[in-house]
């Protein structure tokens, strides 16, 4: 008898086969996660970005998590006191076997989030971020305050939740 481990060893071109990232995820109930504080000023974002990108290197999904994490990374420097002197901002990743969850924490005194557009404003130049967020998420919402502050976050589906069903089901059966 003859042990083939050959499925489960990586290429040799280096990627990563999916299949052996959502088995580590699964070793944690909560799934993975990361934190990460930036100092809140303009060129940080930039940071928060290379950081999303860095942990879901070899997800599908990684050029909508970075523009997603750099519009909220945007907004908390610009539209809250995270962008005072002293203020910072925090990227969390969250990632589970079907979902991808990002939220940035800011240290309070902005507006209240909005997702979307308001009406004649589709030529707007501006205040457009986060209606793109919600255009590319699956989810997306905030919480907090203005006097604590606010987590706003966004999930990114990373399997087709009908295909998913069926899986799941067809293994039970099993």
């Amino acid at each position: 008898m003859t042990d083939d481990t050959s499925t489960l060893s990586p290429k040799r071109s280096g990627e990563v086969r999916p299949e052996l990232v959502d088995a580590t995820i699964r070793l944690r109930p909560g799934g993975l996660a990361w934190r990460r504080t930036f100092p809140g000023r303009l060129e940080q974002v930039s940071r928060a970005r290379r950081f999303v990108r860095f942990l879901l290197e070899d997800s599908p999904l990684g050029d909508d998590l970075e523009l997603i994490v750099a519009e909220l990374a945007a907004n908390a420097v610009v539209h809250t006191s995270s962008g005072e002197l002293g203020g910072t901002f925090i990227v969390e990743v969250t990632r589970k076997p079907q979902i991808i969850r990002i939220p940035v924490y800011d240290c309070g005194w902005g507006g209240t989030p909005s997702f979307t557009q308001r009406k004649g404003d589709e030529l707007a130049e501006r205040q457009r971020g986060l209606a793109i967020v919600a255009a590319l998420a699956s989810r997306v919402g905030f919480r907090g305050t203005q006097a604590i502050g606010h987590a706003v976050w966004a999930e990114l589906l990373t399997t087709d939740p009908e295909t998913s069903n069926r899986d799941l089901a067809s293994r039970n059966q099993s």
